[in-house]
């Protein structure tokens, strides 16, 4: 007993250090996380099925993606996926292998916009051969070239697909077959002569808000899976999936509120100096900018989530430091400098320094902090605001 116990603190920092280094096998910059849209490539699959005379049947394989209360569908047929190979088990069922080799890329877009999402995202794949006559009319209606959503999803995928659609094989979203896609998708599989192609498999991923405080091993990682369902001693269905993670910072940039910011920065945080009886109208400027633009809700349809709205009012709060800075003919002041202009001077400090993009500062990184121009310009207001306000 007194050798167990004597034992206990390094077993003890045995399982902490065991547990670390397992939860940190991956990168953070390849955790997917709320504010990332992201695609999800089909690649080959092997699914087995009993049906003998399965070249001849129609068949459907059937995705569901379920997001909080949303649901995306997408569909493929035979002529979406390439038949590589047929291996047969003493005929009593056959494992088809499969390349999917047109439409098979769906863009998700960033969970922060989906309401209840809960940061989970699950994943249900399925397959069927001999399919009856009113489904094969009913499938018949819904394009592989679409994903089936709520009206209600519809503006988020829209927008993701305009901005960051880089190739022909990303599905378009689609409102309007909704309820044709979901009654295809529920009643299938109940028809009487229906063959199974695969097992129905379910994964399910988190995605976190900030990947820096999350440990696990069931995190949505970017890369290829293989989501495996055994249906014997010999044989597994194989899904072979690619996600790669996207960042949304095309999408704010094409919003009229950041070519608003931008004109406000190069307007003013470029000047050496400011006349005094403009100091408040620029100010004016930026607050402007932090009340009407980066408020959630303030304007309808409008691309915005907690870290740009912080992000960027560091930024007009560090212009309005300069300002200033720069609108006062004496070298320094005696008065305090706010709390939130203060705040915002040690955000660009820190990004100056540290010059890496990360997610806290993924907004600002291009176009303020690795911009050598703008980079240059904070730098310099820096300095002014340090000397200005006497700060060591």
């Amino acid at each position: 007993m007194k050798n167990l116990i004597s034992k206990l603190p390094v077993l003890f920092l045995f399982l902490i250090l065991s547990a670390n280094t397992f939860s940190q096998i991956y990168s953070q910059r390849d955790i997917v996380n709320i504010y990332d849209p992201f695609t999800i490539t089909f690649k080959d699959l092997v699914l087995n099925t009993n049906d003998d005379e399965f070249r001849e049947h129609n068949f459907v394989i059937i995705v569901t993606i379920t997001i909080g209360p949303e649901k995306l569908i997408k569909f493929f047929y035979k002529d979406d996926l390439m038949i590589n190979n047929i291996k047969t088990y003493n005929d009593d069922y056959w494992a088809i292998n499969f390349t999917a080799k047109k439409n098979n890329i769906i863009l998700v877009p960033a969970l922060f916009n989906v309401a209840n999402n809960g940061g989970l995202i699950s994943i249900k794949m399925e397959g069927y051969s001999n399919m009856s006559v009113g489904d094969e009319t009913m499938m018949n209606q819904l394009s592989t070239g679409y994903v089936y959503t709520s009206s209600s999803m519809y503006g988020q995928m829209e927008q993701a697909y305009k901005y960051l659609a880089s190739s022909p094989e990303v599905n378009k979203p689609n409102a309007s077959l909704l309820t044709t896609a979901e009654v295809l998708q529920r009643n299938v599989s109940t028809r009487p002569g229906i063959f199974y192609l695969g097992n129905p498999v379910d994964v399910s991923y988190v995605i976190p808000q900030d990947p820096q405080k999350v440990i696990g091993t069931n995190l949505l990682i970017q890369g290829e899976k293989k989501v495996e369902n055994k249906i014997g001693s010999r044989a597994a269905d194989q899904w072979n999936l690619l996600f790669t993670k996207l960042t949304d910072v095309k999408i704010v940039m094409g919003e009229s509120y950041y070519n608003k910011i931008k004109g406000v920065f190069t307007d003013i945080a470029g000047l050496n100096k400011i006349d005094e009886n403009k100091r408040e109208g620029l100010i004016a400027r930026c607050n402007e900018v932090i009340s009407e633009d980066l408020v959630t809700g303030r304007k309808a349809g409008v691309y915005l989530n907690d870290q740009v709205i912080r992000q960027f009012t560091h930024l007009m709060n560090f212009v309005k430091a300069g300002v200033r800075a720069k609108s006062d003919t004496a070298e320094s002041t005696s008065e305090s400098m706010r709390s939130d202009e203060r705040e915002a001077l040690s955000f660009f400090e820190s990004n100056l320094r540290e010059n890496d993009y990360s997610l806290d500062n993924q907004y600002v990184f291009d176009d303020y902090v690795n911009s050598s121009v703008n980079r240059g310009t904070i730098a310099k207001d820096i300095d002014k605001i340090r000397k200005y306000y006497e700060l060591k």
